[in-house]
């Protein structure tokens, strides 16, 4: 006997499960500065690399750092583990980083 999926496929893609199902990574940034011209600086350029990579981010800043999410500009798209590791060395080749981490690809109705 052949089991039926639970949701058909406009209800799967309005729920944004299965083939549709959209992930993202959290990233937590700290600089090696707290200076403001420092914290804008690296934003800007954050900014630029992950337009540059097609993803996009939100979260909040402080003198200290960023945290927050990364996730792709196109709808039910994700990051890719690619863009995540040229994300991850973009921040490990920054100068006034002092420490990074960038998590796992999760679901984004479960983070």
């Amino acid at each position: 006997m052949e089991v039926r999926n639970k949701h058909n496929r406009r209800l799967r893609k309005k729920l944004y499960l299965g083939e549709f199902a959209v992930n993202l990574f959290e990233i937590h940034v700290k600089l090696s500065s707290s200076k403001e011209s420092d914290l804008d600086a690296f934003i800007a350029s954050f900014v630029d690399q992950l337009e540059k990579q097609g993803l996009t981010y939100f979260g909040y800043s402080d003198p200290d750092g960023i945290q927050g999410h990364v996730l792709s500009q196109q709808r039910y798209e994700s990051p890719s583990e690619s863009q995540r590791q040229a994300l991850s060395d973009w921040c490990g080749a920054y100068s006034t980083i002092e420490s990074y981490e960038l998590g796992e690809l999760v679901d984004i109705n479960q983070a």
